[in-house]
């Protein structure tokens, strides 16, 4: 699984103003991954970054359902009882769904049958893809590289480049011919010199900023917990009492991701 955060933002977060220290990087590193497991799991979805779904809706007798992933970025192929079925154009018989409706969370998305039911037997199938992602964004090769300025969350995970007449570029490792590209963690895409000035069409996905900060936030309070093991309070001087928060998942991490939460049955 993908951490959810990167090494260098969690030391900004722990780390006192304008220090700089590698003393702890791999403990860092550690919770960075213990953290970004078990957020996942709280949330109780497989992955944040796009995937291909392929899923059958839970039983029932009402023309519609809701798919279990989201934001669902595209539809590929609904069957009932194994055969195709087209997308409604709002009037005929097909399926309908809404699209993402573009805020950061999103909401799980229901699909709706026009002119068919569902019956108390697995009839559905639907093959879609679902992820945190921005699609085909519009930039233009400089000096051979692209440095996404990724508004919604940092970048977790290429999805593809094209040109802007829709032909795919290469990705490759390194050194890029014409029609080709890297790409690193950190969001920046290398080009030949040759594309210089072309238009390309980028899309990635990314961890929601939140979602990240909570992870940030959860890696800092269990650095500091290695100092204080099990203690719920200190004295000062008899003067100063500091209370502790012993809870699995503090309050304030948890009001964080429970809008991304997957709450309905399974």
């Amino acid at each position: 699984m993908a951490a959810l955060t990167t090494l260098a933002n969690v030391k900004q977060w722990v780390l006192p103003s304008g220090a700089s220290s590698d003393t702890d990087d791999t403990l860092l590193t550690r919770l960075i991954s213990a953290c970004s497991a078990a957020i996942i799991s709280y949330l109780q979805r497989p992955v944040l970054t796009l995937a291909d779904y392929t899923e059958n809706p839970r039983h029932g007798v009402q023309p519609a359902f809701t798919l279990r992933n989201w934001p669902v970025t595209s539809i590929s192929s609904v069957t009932v009882n194994g055969a195709p079925i087209a997308a409604s154009n709002g009037n005929s018989s097909g399926w309908y769904a809404p699209e993402w409706d573009g805020t950061m969370t999103g909401k799980p998305q229901r699909v709706v049958l026009k002119g068919y039911a569902l019956l108390p037997t697995d009839n559905v199938l639907v093959e879609y893809e679902a992820g945190y992602a921005v699609l085909n964004e519009p930039q233009t090769v400089a000096t051979g590289t692209i440095t996404l300025t990724q508004p919604f969350g940092n970048w977790s995970q290429d999805e593809g480049v094209t040109y802007t007449n829709g032909m795919a570029l290469t990705k490759v490792p390194s050194a890029p011919a014409q029609g080709q590209y890297t790409c690193s963690t950190a969001g920046v895409y290398g080009f030949n010199a040759a594309d210089d000035n072309a238009g390309v069409l980028v899309s990635y996905s990314y961890t929601p900023s939140d979602i990240e900060q909570a992870c940030i936030e959860w890696v800092g309070e269990r650095y500091n917990y290695k100092g204080r093991p099990g203690m719920t309070s200190q004295s000062i001087g008899g003067v100063e009492t500091s209370a502790y928060n012993l809870k699995g998942m503090p309050d304030f991490i948890a009001g964080m991701l429970e809008p991304y939460r997957k709450a309905f049955p399974l």
